[in-house]
Parts: structure tokens; C-alpha cells; sequence
């Protein structure tokens, strides 16, 4: 018998995290939704403990259709569904009909408990815990989440301006940043930089450091003496540096010689004691390979003639030993010296900072609002110091699972938010928690994103919490064709290598290797079975007459493609930024052809015309002295409703002013503003006459409805129905203009102020709008097209910006956090290099990543379109990797002079795929019959209102057909008591609810009294059975709607029943009858019932009372 000793055997560890590196079209979103799915089989009331969050609204609704409609698919053996079926089967070990169900019960949970389906954006997610921690972190609970951060830092900034007194210390920190641009020879006009400078209070290492630098900045002795400790260090710096010169000048006279002595004269070794006098320090201006020389052979300062004269050997010795002196102290003294001048480029502008923080505070304060920005970095500070029961408990759920999508662009802070719950989640025994991103896909640094936590994703957890992690590639491509993707794996192998060169190159060698550690997995595997498809073609061009060359490469390129039968709905063309989309819309649309291009901006509410016109006929309401508004209202009226065209004569051109008539002005009795005054009125008279007239005769009944009133009474006088393709926008600023009035108690002015901020750039639903999509990269991250177009590939790699520095060195440390202008020239040769490399190897990363996210989008056909040798853009990468993939990849072409930057560069690999028109199958998945688009036409109606009674009584009285018919006070009567059934909870609420009624009107005569239905309440009442469902044991749900799908139709069926209880052990169903006892009866409360138990409630009850007789049948199953 063999015996294993206990210390033999290696125990199992579970892994509770998986983290999937997904490379681009690698199937992400199945490997989110098939986990999903899997956990609720495996247990279908599992929903309630898993959250899933993504970074967009678009991925939660693809998520959620996504998991909705393979439960479905599963449930109802449909065929799209049976890769998810053998995925679920193979990994839980169930059988195919204990799957099934299981999809079918799961699916009828979440559907009946949507609310508890936590598929969400994490910036929702976040927002629903601030919320439910409003009294711990000291908020409202109705607080508004402010979404546009700069538009609140930029009226901060004029409110601030406005406001200052002249004992200001604002004021006096602006004046001297004013006087520090002029002795710059810069502009003095500053609130341009002010407010750019004023964005840093939105970042995350300005907030994580404010509450320490705020108070040091603050203090105006700090202050003072930090500035004055800096230029003092500059100074002795300075000092040093000329008594070396003067040393220098020193040894010269006692060898009795001068500079023109020596070798060269000023030009020779003596400049460099020159150029120190003359305060230049850097390497750069000193060129020391010019007194390279020197230093090693000190016969090198004179010439050959006078090397042998022992006078002036000795000279030559002690100036060489002063350079190598003064050489070993440069770099040092240089690196603070230079340390200080971009320390102090800010300083002032780093205190203005706090005033737009406190300003920003105030507003926010002012409108109930709360900035997006700040939700991680507030509750960072709670969550850091508490245990997750806590934070379980006010999120309304204890999670177990927990799914993070597009982990690449999670910020710092957000991490360790995110990171406490899931170390929770890990440690629980039947923990299973995913993370899904590609650190190739990292663009969103500008928002915070950081790359280097999904790069070094196993140094964020303890060694015992690595055990329980494990990383798995998705490395198969299933988007593009296989030109595309071999073309991809070349381009970004070579490419990863130049740059991971240049970065050693320049010392960064641990740069270098997370540079190589991000685009280890670049190469990524073609599936089986694809031919050799598809096309990359690049066209480098020279620059001159660029933009134009391009404009037409575009259009040249869209022709092509639409002759063969492209749809324009699958042609993107991307852009890194929206500097060109206006010229290449226009030139689109003025080709042959009449290109339909859809960009960005169609989608906003401002692009549409009938909402500009709702828009400036309310400015014209409340300003009707705006006679510029108010004349391209009426402009557009005509124009566009009436058919008109209105030239600007005959708007503005008044018939009293073309006549030669004088006009008589009194100047004794009539003053010159009031003659100003008539002609405005005039003027105005004159274009109210092609306004509607309606618009100017009902403008003070306008201006005294409810603001929705008005905006629909506008509708119908300016007749918007008859402009084409407007409802979906006129239907969408309806629904933005209702929630605006929601949150806000506002006029027509603070929604004017408003939509000029912020609310005009709303967009719309765009999903069906046909067209050509122009859109920046970041925009076009987790779609496709067939072919994309990639035109100004050649943006620059590096833009001046502040970059945030923590000091490490004297006198500088005494702030913890100082702004610094971005820059290689400034910041070589200081303390903040380091800054510089760390920021730089940010950059390089960011900019490949953008050229994979924009080349991973295209399915069919590649175009891309850059100009030649540009050092310093993206461009220069392209050029420099182009002979070395043609040479890797066979059948590529090249053609061009690499040494002539005049000629065109042109590379190809592969042929034009066109498009194959396939019908698409009709789906019977309910949940995946595309919507139906439908020319809608909003028309708005005069509504009388004729009361009888009240409101609510109507319901009543409108039965009344004969008040002598005891039949129709039976009816009436049964109406009654089932209102007031379904709004009373318990015994207590019943003479609440009568008062109420007779307040409405339903209880207005003799026949039905207050005192005849409390009589008779009472009577029914006395029924134990009835006095205990009225009782307040019972947790209700009066009324609420049961959703079910009809499996024979697949149509949605809605039941409601009078009255659901439930005690915590037992749920009780009550339908309310008034007639006669029906068979029929007893059918509706067992589908009630059965319905129920479909959700997983157990032990259920039914019962029928008969409220005239009160009589109570108990059905049964």
C-alpha cells in the first residue's frame, strides 16, 4: 500500500479571478455574456449578486440584449442560440433540457426583476453609491450629477472675474500673471489660459493632493517665502556660474595672456566660460563636443607653435582643471537653475486654481448639482477607511461576482474603488469575477484611463491573491478578413520594435519593456477557413497642396467603393480629430453622386431645424429686442415651412428707408434715443410681418403658459410638422425639455441659459440615420465597418500640456504637487526629467494605440491616407515600417522614391473586397427583431377642457347613462369600491381615502355617501378573513403588473391583479368581483397564481372575494 504523506499533496486553488486580454474583434462581448449566462443557470436567483459594468450606455443595452436574447434563444431551442447552449452545457456539466429550463426561469426572473439586472456603466454604478451614501459623505440625496465639467469650470472662471473687488487676492494673483506675460513679450490677455490652466482641477492627482497643497498655497508667508527661497537658489546658482568666468579672466592675466591667445579665440574652448557669462547653461547651448578637447588634452587650448613653451603649458593646465571643475558642478547647479524657471511659469496661475475650485463648489452648491469628476475621488475617501459589508449594505445587494468590461480605461481611483469590493468578491468560496480589456485599446487617457493597471494587473493583488488569479488571451480574430489581419500583425510587430528602440535609445529601459510587454499578444490568429481576402492600402503624400490631395484621395476612394455596390453605411471614415470633417462633409456631398455623410454632429439636437426654430422662437418671446434672432426665425420660416425664399433685403430693408422722403424729427420734442427706439419698432414691425401671426398676437398668452404648454402651442403655430425627418428630434428635446423641468424650477431664460451650455449638444438615437459615418477614433472604439478610410494619419505625437509633478528635491518639495509645462526642452537637465520620460512613455503608447484601434475597424478594406516625412507625427512610423512589411509580407506592392519627399509613397497588400448583398434572415428571437423605422409626423391639437365635477370623478360620472337605473348605481357603485380597494394598505388608510374622494368629487350625492361606504366597509370588515388582508402584516403590491410571454404568440401579455401580499412565508393573491361568481373567475387568479411560482415564489394562495355579498372562495391549483 502506497502512503502520501499531508505535506505531499499540493491542494488546488480555486481561481476566483479570471482576467481575459482581448485583443480587437477577439469576441469579448461573448466571453462577458456566456459567464453571465452560465452563473445564472448554474443558479437562476443568482442575478441579484452579480454586476457587470461597462463604459459605455451603448455596451450595457449590447450586453443586456445580449444576455436577454440567448436565454431566450436557449429556452425556445432556437438555432442562433446553440453556440451559447454548448458553451453553458460544456462548462457546468448540466444536461440540455436542465439548461433549457434553467434559461427559461432565469429569463422570466430577470425580466420580472429588471431593476436588480446590474448591467451598468461604471459611472452609474458609482453614482447609485454616492447616492445611498448621501448622509455619510454630508449630500442631498436628490443631488443632480453634473456631467459637463468644463462648462462648469468656465462659467466659474467668469463668475470669479466679475466678482472681483480690488482687495482681492484673485485679483492681485491675475495682475501678476499679467505682468509676467508682458515681460515675457506674450499677449496680456489671459482668460484663455486661465481657463485652460483651470481644467487641472478636474484631474485626478490635483484632487488627491488638494486638501494638503491647497492650505500651503493659501498662505500668503508660505507663499512669498517659497517664491523667494526659489529665485534665491536661481541667484547663488547664477553667482557660481560667474565666478567661474571671473576665474577664468583670473588665470589669463596672471599668464599674462588674453582669449585672443588662445586656440580660436572666443570660438575655441575659451567660449565656454564665455557662454557662462553670458547665463548659458544647458548642454545644448554649450555644445561641449566642441570642448571636448580641451578637457582631455590641455595642450589643445593654444596652438601647435606655442604647446612647447613651458609658460604656457602651466596656463593650459589650470584652465583645464577649471573646465573639468566647473564642468563636474554645471549639471548639478544647471538642474536646479533651470528646475526653478519652469517651478515659478505657474505658481501664480496654481493659485488661482483654488478660487476656481471654490467657485465651482459654489455653483455646484447653488443648483443641487454635483460634478462627475469628483463622484471616484469623494467616495475614495469613504470607502478607503470602511469594510465592504458597509458598502454592500448601502448598494441594496451583497455581491458575489463581479464583471469589469474595457478594464483598460479604468482610471486610478476608479480601481481602487472598484478593487475593495472585488478582493470581497474573491475571497468568497463560489467567487467568480472577470476582467475583460486590451491594453492595445487604451485611448482614453485624457479621461484618466491608465494602461498600466491592466499591463501589471498581477501586482495589484497580495501573493495570496495571485494564486487566485489567472489570465487568458483572446487571440482570434473573428472580425476581419485575412489581409486585414496579417497586414495588422505585421505593421504592429514592426512598428512595436521602432518604437521600443527609440525608447532604449533614450535610456528608458523600463519603458522599453512595458512597451513590449502591452504588444506581446499583438499577433493575433486567423480562424479557419478564410481565404486570403481583403485590402490595406496606404498612400503616404508629399506636402505639397496636402489637405487638397487628400480631399480628393477621399473622394476618389468613396466613388470606388459606391460603384461597386458599398453601402454608405459601411464606410467609415475616422479622423484623430474633427479639424477636417467639415471640409471632407462638403466635399462628399458636392460630388455626383450626393453623398449622404452622417457625422457627430447630426445627431445633436442643434443640427436639427425645427428644434432651432422652437429655440429662437422662445428667445424671441422673452427678448423680442433681439432683432437679429428674431429675423433668422423669421428667415427660417419662410424659407423652410412657407416655401419663400427671403433674401436679406426684404428682411431687413424697411420701405421708409429707400424713400427719399426726409424723415421729420422734432430734436426739441423728441429725444434722439426715443427717434432710436421708433425706428427699432419700426424695424421690428417690419419683420413681424413675416413671422406667423399668431407668434406676435398671442406672444403675452405665450409667455404666461407652462413652458412644455408654450413649446407645443409654438409647434402648431410655426406649423413644424411639415419639415421632413424632425420628429425623432422634435419627439427627443420634448423629453429633454420634461426632465429639465423635473430637476429644475426654471423660466424660459434659465432654459435658454441652459441649452446654450450644455443641453444643445444632446444627441439622439442614430441608429437609423443611413449615411456615411465621419467620426473621430475615439468615437469609433468597439464598432466595425466593412471599409474604413483613415485620411490626416499624421497627427502630432506630442502637445503642449501642464503635467502634474511630485517633487523629490529641496527646496522644491515643499509644495507636494507642482504644475509643470510639458516639454522635452524644458523639462531635459531637471529635476522633473523623470516626469518627462514617464510622460513620454505614455505618449508612445497612446499614439500606437490609437493606430491599432482605428486599423481594427475595418472588416473588408483598409485605406490609409498621410503626408511624408513628418518628424514628430504618426505618420513617420508608417513611413519608416513600409519596406519592411513589404518585404514580410508576400504579394505586397510599393511603389515611390523614399528618397525624394516629393514623391508618393503607395503601398498595397491584397485586392478590394465589395460588398455581397445577403438578405438577412428573419430572427424569432423576440428580443432581436430590429426595430421598424417609421415616418412619424407630431401634430399638435387645440385641447377645450370641460370639467364636470372633477378630474378624477370623471371616470365616474361619464358611466352615469341613466342615474334612475339601479343597475348603473350597482356599476357605479363597484367602480367606486374597487378605486378605493386598490388604494388603501391597510384599515387606517380608509377614512384618509374617502376624504380624499369626496374632495375629488367622486362622492358628490346621496346615493354613494362617505358614511354609506364606512358603513359598509365595516360590514366587510368584520370577515376575519377580510380584516386580516387589511391588516399590517402584509408586505403589498396593489395592482402592480405581471409581465408574461405568451408561448404560443411570443406577444407580451400584461395581468394585474387587485392585490398581491406577502408576510415573508406565504404569498396571497385577492381579485375583487362585483357581479355574479364565473368560472372564468377562477381561471384569472390561477393564471396570477401560476405566474407567481414562475418567478420562484412558493406556498401561494389565491382567493376570489365578492364584495357585495362578501363571500371568499379560496381557488386552488
Amino acid at each position: 500500500m502506497t502512503v502520501i504523506k499531508q505535506n505531499e499533496i499540493t491542494p488546488s486553488v480555486y481561481k476566483t479571478l479570471t482576467v481575459y486580454k482581448a485583443s480587437a474583434g477577439s469576441g469579448k462581448t461573448f466571453t462577458l455574456a456566456t459567464q453571465f449566462i452560465k452563473l445564472i443557470i448554474e443558479n437562476p436567483y443568482s442575478y441579484r449578486t452579480i454586476l457587470a459594468v461597462t463604459f459605455t450606455n451603448k455596451a450595457t443595452e449590447e450586453m443586456k440584449i445580449r444576455i436577454l436574447s440567448q436565454l431566450y434563444g436557449i429556452a425556445n431551442h432556437l438555432e442562433d442560440s446553440e453556440q451559447y447552449l454548448k458553451h453553458v452545457m460544456m462548462s457546468t456539466e448540466l444536461s440540455e433540457a436542465q439548461v433549457r429550463e434553467r434559461a427559461r426561469q432565469a429569463l422570466g426572473l430577470l425580466l420580472h426583476n429588471y431593476n436588480y439586472f446590474h448591467v451598468e456603466t461604471i459611472d452609474k454604478f458609482f453614482q447609485r453609491v454616492l447616492r445611498n451614501l448621501a448622509s455619510e459623505l454630508d449630500l442631498t440625496p436628490n443631488l443632480k450629477i453634473e456631467l459637463n465639467d468644463k462648462q462648469v469650470m468656465e462659467k466659474a472662471v467668469d463668475d470669479l472675474i466679475e466678482e472681483l473687488k480690488p482687495n482681492s487676492p484673485e485679483l492681485n494673483w491675475i495682475l501678476n500673471f499679467i505682468n509676467q506675460k508682458i515681460d515675457a513679450n506674450q499677449s496680456w490677455s489671459v482668460m484663455h489660459e486661465i481657463k485652460k490652466f483651470g481644467n487641472n482641477i478636474f484631474k485626478d492627482v490635483y484632487k488627491e493632493y488638494y486638501s494638503i497643497h491647497q492650505k500651503k498655497v493659501l498662505d500668503d508667508a508660505f507663499y512669498q517665502t517659497f517664491i523667494k527661497d526659489l529665485k534665491y537658489e536661481r541667484q547663488q546658482i547664477k553667482t557660481r556660474f560667474e565666478v567661474y568666468y571671473q576665474r577664468f579672466e583670473q588665470i589669463l592675466k596672471q599668464h599674462g595672456a588674453t582669449i585672443d591667445d588662445l586656440t580660436r579665440k572666443s570660438t575655441g574652448p575659451a567660449g565656454y566660460f564665455l557662454k557662462l557669462k553670458n547665463e548659458k547653461y544647458s548642454s545644448q547651448d554649450l555644445d561641449l563636443s566642441t570642448y571636448q578637447n580641451a578637457m582631455e588634452n590641455s595642450e589643445n587650448w593654444v596652438n601647435k607653435a606655442q604647446r612647447n613653451d613651458p609658460s604656457w603649458t602651466k596656463l593650459c593646465l589650470e584652465l583645464t582643471d577649471l573646465m573639468k571643475e566647473a564642468e563636474s558642478n554645471r549639471k548639478e547647479w544647471y538642474r536646479t537653475y533651470k528646475s526653478v524657471d519652469i517651478t515659478l511659469k505657474y505658481l501664480t496661475q496654481f493659485r488661482l486654481l483654488d478660487g476656481i475650485e471654490n467657485k465651482v463648489r459654489d455653483l455646484n452648491s447653488q443648483s443641487n448639482s454635483f460634478l462627475l469628476s469628483d463622484t471616484q475621488t469623494l467616495l475614495h475617501s469613504l470607502i478607503k477607511d470602511s469594510d465592504t459589508p458597509f458598502i454592500f449594505e448601502k448598494i441594496g445587494t451583497r455581491l458575489k461576482h463581479i464583471m469589469i468590461d474595457e478594464f483598460q480605461d479604468t482610471s486610478t481611483v476608479q480601481w481602487k474603488n472598484f478593487k475593495i469590493l472585488l478582493q470581497e468578491c474573491m475571497s468568497m468560496v463560489d467567487g467568480s469575477n472577470l476582467i475583460v480589456g486590451d491594453v492595445k485599446q487604451s485611448i482614453y487617457r485624457w479621461r484618466s484611463g491608465d494602461w498600466r493597471l491592466l499591463n501589471n494587473i498581477e501586482n495589484e493583488f497580495s501573493p495570496q491573491q495571485q494564486s487566485m488569479l489567472q489570465l487568458k488571451p483572446l487571440q482570434t480574430n473573428y472580425r476581419s478578413l485575412r489581409r486585414i489581419i496579417e497586414f495588422n500583425n505585421a505593421f504592429f510587430q514592426i512598428s512595436t520594435n521602432l518604437e521600443c528602440q527609440a525608447l532604449s535609445s533614450a535610456g528608458d529601459f523600463v519603458g522599453e519593456a512595458q512597451m513590449r510587454k502591452a504588444y506581446h499578444d499583438v499577433e493575433q490568429v486567423v480562424p479557419d477557413g478564410r481565404t486570403r481576402q481583403g485590402l490595406v492600402s496606404i498612400k503616404l503624400l508629399p506636402k505639397e497642396d496636402y489637405v487638397e490631395t487628400t480631399l480628393n484621395e477621399i473622394t476618389g476612394i468613396v466613388s470606388r467603393l459606391f460603384q461597386q455596390g458599398a453601402k454608405e453605411s459601411n464606410i467609415a471614415i475616422l479622423v484623430r480629430t474633427n479639424k477636417y470633417i467639415p471640409q471632407m462633409a462638403d466635399r462628399l456631398m458636392q460630388q455626383p453622386e450626393h453623398f449622404k455623410v452622417v457625422s457627430d454632429e447630426a445627431f445633436r439636437l442643434d443640427a436639427s431645424l425645427a428644434v432651432n426654430i422652437l429655440i429662437d422662437a422662445l428667445h424671441g418671446l422673452v427678448h423680442p429686442e433681439n432683432i437679429l434672432r428674431i429675423a433668422h426665425l423669421a428667415k427660417a420660416y419662410q424659407n423652410q415651412i412657407c416655401g419663400k425664399l427671403l433674401s436679406d433685403n426684404e428682411l431687413f430693408v424697411h420701405p421708409r428707408r429707400l424713400s427719399t422722403e426726409p424723415i421729420e424729427v422734432n430734436q426739441e420734442q423728441q429725444k434722439k434715443d426715443d427717434y432710436q427706439a421708433k425706428r427699432q419698432r419700426e424695424e421690428r414691425d417690419h419683420i413681424n410681418q413675416w413671422l406667423p401671426s399668431a407668434y406676435c398676437g398671442e406672444r403675452y398668452r405665450l409667455l404666461s403658459m407652462p413652458i412644455i404648454d408654450c413649446v407645443e402651442r409654438l409647434y402648431a403655430i410655426f406649423e413644424l410638422e411639415k419639415l421632413s425627418d424632425q420628429s425623432a428630434y422634435v419627439s427627443a428635446f420634448y423629453d429633454l425639455l420634461n426632465q429639465y423641468l423635473t430637476d429644475n424650477l426654471a423660466d424660459i431664460d434659465d432654459f435658454l441659459l441652459h441649452w446654450d451650455e450644455s443641453l444643445h449638444a444632446t444627441n439622439i438615437q442614430s441608429d437609423s440615420i443611413e449615411g456615411i459615418r465621419i467620426m473621430t477614433i475615439h468615437k469609433s472604439k468597439g464598432l466595425e465597418f466593412n471599409h474604413v478610410i483613415i485620411p490626416f494619419c499624421d497627427w502630432k505625437l506630442e502637445m503642449a500640456d501642464t503635467l502634474w509633478c511630485v517633487p523629490h528635491t529641496h527646496p522644491f518639495d515643499e509644495l507636494p504637487l507642482l504644475p509643470i509645462s510639458f516639454s522635452k526642452t524644458q523639462m531635459s537637465e531637471t529635476i522633473f526629467e523623470s516626469d518627462y520620460v514617464t510622460e513620454h512613455l505614455q505618449n508612445t503608447v497612446d499614439n500606437m494605440n490609437l493606430l491599432y484601434v482605428a486599423f481594427t475597424r475595418a472588416v473588408k478594406n483598409l485605406f490609409v491616407i498621410a503626408k511624408r516625412k513628418q518628424g514628430g507625427s504618426r505618420s513617420a512610423i508608417i513611413e519608416d515600417s513600409l519596406e519592411m512589411l513589404h518585404d514580410q509580407l508576400e504579394d505586397s506592392q510599393l511603389e515611390g522614391d523614399f528618397k525624394d519627399s516629393k514623391d508618393t509613397l503607395r503601398f498595397e497588400y491584397g485586392r478590394l473586397e465589395f460588398e455581397e448583398e445577403k438578405e438577412k434572415i428573419a430572427t424569432q428571437n423576440v428580443f432581436l427583431i430590429p426595430p421598424e423605422n417609421k415616418d412619424v409626423t407630431i401634430q399638435s391639437y387645440d385641447a377645450p377642457i370641460a370639467f364636470k365635477q372633477s378630474n378624477q370623478s370623471r371616470t365616474f360620472v361619464s358611466q352615469e347613462d341613466d342615474e334612475d337605473d339601479p343597475q348603473q348605481g350597482y356599476i357605479r357603485l363597484g367602480n367606486i369600491l374597487h378605486q378605493l380597494f386598490s388604494r388603501i394598505m391597510t384599515v387606517t388608510d380608509i377614512e384618509p381615502v374617502l376624504r380624499e374622494f369626496e374632495q375629488d368629487g367622486i362622492l358628490y350625492d346621496e346615493l354613494i355617501t362617505h358614511e354609506k361606504l364606512q358603513e359598509m366597509l365595516q360590514k366587510r370588515l368584520n370577515n376575519p378573513k377580510v380584516a386580516e388582508w387589511f391588516s399590517d402584516k402584509w408586505q403589498l403590491f396593489n395592482e402592480c403588473s405581471i409581465l408574461h410571454v405568451d408561448p404560443v404568440t411570443n406577444e407580451v401579455q400584461v395581468h394585474r391583479p387587485d392585490r398581491v401580499m406577502t408576510d415573508g412565508q406565504q404569498m396571497v393573491v385577492v381579485d375583487f368581483k362585483f357581479g355574479k361568481p364565473r368560472e372564468k373567475y377562477h381561471d384569472q387568479v390561477l393564471q396570477y397564481m401560476l405566474l407567481l411560482k414562475e418567478m420562484g415564489y412558493q406556498n401561494i394562495k389565491g382567493y376570489l372575494w365578492y364584495v357585495y355579498t362578501n363571500q371568499i372562495e379560496e381557488v386552488n391549483e
